[in-house]
């Protein structure tokens, strides 16, 4: 397996999404007083607009399933599967709804804990999605924590990317350029 941040389409289009999703979380206010307060909502703002960018990204026939989009939950039972986003294609069949296909799965970790990006990877090789996403926190180190990743990359189906952003406690300053984009390729 190896790395690449060589601009492609696909990971040029990828940048430019996780950037705007970044941009629009920053300009969601925050009103929460503690440090860890802020932090999780810095990033299930995040997390919306990162789900909210897939969707439209993907077209006007897809859901985006996270725990923070409800539009689902009456046809398939719930907003969040396993992973923090989920885009998919769904169809009903009778009474149910079944999803039919998976295009993204995204799981972000914006600890800079290692060991928690590992255990948040992982949940990606579950999954059947055409296209997977790891997003963490920029770390001093990106080369060490992609190495890290790559045995779990390996073991994944599908197109497997890793985007980096600045943590959340740097996001009142400017983070213009911050965000750094790979893809894991065979």
């Amino acid at each position: 397996m190896a790395l690449s941040d060589a601009p492609t389409n696909e990971l040029s289009e990828l940048h430019a999404l996780v950037e705007g999703a970044l941009r629009a979380a920053q300009a969601h206010p925050t009103a929460e007083t503690t440090r860890k307060e802020r932090h999780k909502a810095r990033s299930r703002h995040f997390v919306l607009a990162l789900a909210d960018a897939l969707r439209e990204h993907e077209g006007g026939d897809v859901d985006a399933l996270s725990r923070y989009h409800d539009n689902v939950r009456p046809r398939l039972g719930t907003g969040e599967l396993l992973h923090d986003i989920t885009i998919s294609r769904s169809l009903q069949l009778g009474e149910h709804w079944y999803i039919t296909e998976v295009l993204w799965q995204v799981e972000s970790e914006l600890s800079l804990d290692r060991t928690d990006a590992v255990q948040d990877f992982n949940k990606l090789v579950l999954g059947s999605a055409h296209h997977k996403l790891f997003v963490a926190s920029m770390v001093p180190e990106p080369d060490s924590l992609l190495r890290t990743l790559e045995p779990a990359a390996a073991r994944c189906t599908g197109r497997v990317f890793m985007a980096l952003i600045p943590h959340p406690d740097h996001w009142d300053g400017d983070t213009a350029g911050g965000v750094r984009t790979w893809q894991f390729r065979r």
